[in-house]
């Protein structure tokens, strides 16, 4: 899993959020909104990876060395990305043509892995050109830009929503207060949010900066202490590397969930919506609940983009009797590409298939329970504290221990 490389100690992210606050929020015209944000969202991109170099650019093209001129523009990471963004538009608008959908759906979402997998790969096994590309994919976050735009691809293929603008394209893939950590926001999601939101009123303003001074606390104070002093990278001998297994799960919530609650503050000020990706985890009474808590985008894109249409299949092919197998079937998949997605790595596939384990554990429990007791009984099993507080234990112990075989002991790698 890849740490998020945006600095917040640094002021580029607070001074763009203030720039769009200013512009975007006084903005009533929906057109004139959306290029706004676009170009808000450009020139993030732009400090993020350097500008070009439009100095010399234009006395290449005052000498009429147009060659010089455009590879000079080309090298750039900016200009780079924008391709990037114009190619992915050209693909959406053409996934939506009969004639050409499904070629351009093969090629899209051939592109998207090439990059994934380039975006993944160790620094140590990239040659020079492709490590130029893996930090521009790094630095933008490609993680959660392939996944929206997975998400795009196959609503807009299948008709559900038409293919977006060219500035709804670099909005919906690349909004600058998203490039942290995610969310991973739903295609259909951006699409329903209104184009001018609800005036923001002083309440409302206050909770969002409450929400983003909690996620800096979260981060800088708790988050950061407890990694310097109690932390070791799993490098402490056992008794302690029990309780730093523990440790490190509780770190890696508040690490993370910090970054969301930034990312939501920042989206309610300048009103875009942004999905939440945390309730509460730690008390998930098993799998099924905790991946309804955790990373909650994520598990939601797995579920609308994997799980049903492999569930859906297998059970048009075989039959509702064999449904829980399928579903068996359906979670060993999605979290086995979940488990890739973090990194492509042995350790990332055993992560997965634990999951799925723990998942399709909780399922056939659940059949087997209202196979042999009554409504009433169930219920009653369901209420009972002491059960609720024991399953609620073992679900987060086994969470941290899925972490432990994903990043121990070949180092550390979150």
């Amino acid at each position: 899993m890849d740490r998020s490389p945006l600095d917040l100690y640094k002021p580029d992210f607070w001074y763009t959020l203030a720039i769009a606050v200013l512009v975007l929020v006084p903005l009533k015209a929906p057109v004139v909104r959306k290029w706004a944000w676009a170009a808000i969202n450009l020139a993030f991109l732009g400090v993020l990876l350097g500008l070009p170099d439009w100095h010399h650019a234009r006395e290449l093209l005052e000498r009429q060395a147009w060659h010089d001129a455009a590879r000079l523009l080309g090298a750039s990471d900016l200009m780079r990305v924008c391709g990037c963004i114009l190619a992915a538009y050209v693909v959406l608008q053409m996934v939506q043509r009969r004639w050409l959908g499904t070629v351009s759906l093969l090629l899209g979402g051939l592109a998207v892995l090439t990059l994934f997998v380039i975006h993944k790969l160790p620094s140590t096994a990239t040659v020079y050109r492709l490590a130029s590309v893996k930090s521009v994919l790094v630095a933008i976050g490609f993680s959660y830009v392939a996944l929206r735009l997975v998400d795009a691809l196959r609503l807009t293929h299948e008709g559900r929503h038409a293919a977006p603008d060219f500035p709804s394209t670099i909005n919906y893939l690349l909004p600058f207060h998203m490039l942290a950590a995610g969310p991973i926001q739903g295609y259909a999601d951006f699409l329903a949010q209104p184009a001018v939101p609800a005036p923001l009123s002083t309440s409302d303003a206050l909770r969002a900066v409450e929400r983003i001074v909690l996620g800096l606390f979260k981060k800088y104070v708790i988050a950061d202490l407890l990694e310097e002093s109690l932390i070791t990278a799993f490098q402490a001998p056992f008794p302690y590397l029990a309780v730093e297994t523990l440790l490190f799960y509780f770190w890696l919530y508040l690490d993370f969930s910090a970054y969301s609650d930034i990312t939501v503050g920042a989206g309610r000020l300048i009103g875009v919506a942004t999905p939440e990706n945390f309730n509460r985890p730690y008390i998930a009474r098993n799998l099924v609940d905790f991946w309804d808590r955790w990373h909650i985008s994520l598990s939601q894109f797995i579920y609308r983009n994997i799980f049903i249409p492999v569930q859906m299949a297998l059970v048009r092919r075989t039959g509702p009797k064999s449904a829980l197998w399928c579903a068996a079937v359906a979670y060993s998949v999605s979290f086995l590409l979940c488990g890739l997605w973090h990194g492509l790595d042995v350790r990332w596939a055993l992560w997965g298939m634990m999951h799925a384990l723990g998942l399709v554990a909780v399922v056939w429990y659940r059949a087997w329970l209202k196979k042999r007791l009554s409504r009433e009984t169930l219920s009653r099993y369901l209420a009972h504290r002491g059960i609720r507080l024991g399953a609620t234990i073992l679900t987060q112990v086994y969470v941290a221990l899925t972490l432990l075989v994903a990043t121990w002991p070949w180092g550390w790698s979150m």
